[in-house]
């Protein structure tokens, strides 16, 4: 079980996201739709209110984009 990720939280996950290169954002798309029922879940676009997202989505959500955001600055600290 997750414990509920606190408004802070949400923010920085909120910031994460927006800073996610695009070809990171297909990952959040499957995360997000994961527990979607299929007619909730459009091709061209979708809108995220992590307010209504459960605490089991949220959490990986944030753990996804921390990886991201670790992976980039270990790729840039290395010269790569």
């Amino acid at each position: 079980m997750y414990r509920s990720m606190t408004l802070p939280e949400k923010q920085q996950l909120q910031s994460l996201i927006q800073k996610l290169p695009a070809r990171n954002l297909d990952r959040v798309v499957k995360l997000i739709c994961r527990n979607r029922p299929v007619e909730e879940q459009s091709c061209d676009e979708i809108f995220v209110d992590l307010e209504k997202e459960d605490n089991a989505t949220l959490w990986r959500l944030y753990f996804y984009v921390e990886a991201v955001e670790k992976a980039k600055n270990l790729s840039c600290s290395q010269g790569v």
